[in-house]
């Protein structure tokens, strides 16, 4: 059941900026395997109730790559349902630094750059956090189960 679910017909019924005004978690990472590369993500609500998690196998590509791909498939899919106050936490400090434009960007990742940069320009609220790979274990051990899929799985 949504959010949205849950709330319809009570008398506090939320206008649709409720997710507007939610402010949510993005953890992502990717993992490369035998020169296969996939990533994963987990969306959670400031309460930590996870909202969603997922993982694409993205084939034969460089990890960097994988990583700005897993952070600009899943922040297109958080602001097109609507959230726009997002807390980014990863482990990769290049896709980090190149998107709050700290260091020059990676020729190999520019246009996923570019592109998650236009989407964050929705954001009423952004904060983008480097953190260590065992604070990111969730993201982490979902970008590995990439590997065994091949297609994208979310679940929600």
């Amino acid at each position: 059941m949504s959010v949205d679910d849950f709330f319809q017909g009570t008398s506090s019924t939320p206008t649709k900026n409720y997710k507007f005004a939610t402010r949510v978690k993005l953890n992502f990472d990717s993992s490369l395997q035998n020169n296969s590369a996939a990533g994963g993500y987990m969306l959670h609500d400031q309460r930590g109730a996870i909202l969603t998690v997922g993982a694409t196998n993205y084939g034969n590509t460089s990890i960097s790559m994988a990583k700005g791909r897993a952070l600009r498939n899943r922040i297109q899919a958080t602001v097109v349902a609507g959230y726009r106050m997002l807390d980014i936490k990863g482990d990769n400090l290049i896709v980090l630094g190149a998107l709050q434009r700290k260091i020059e960007t990676p020729w190999q990742i520019q246009h996923a750059i570019k592109e998650i940069q236009v989407m964050l320009s929705q954001a009423v609220y952004m904060e983008i956090k480097h953190i260590y790979r065992e604070v990111n274990m969730v993201a982490d051990w979902l970008s590995k189960y990439g590997h065994s899929i091949t297609d994208a799985l979310s679940i929600t």
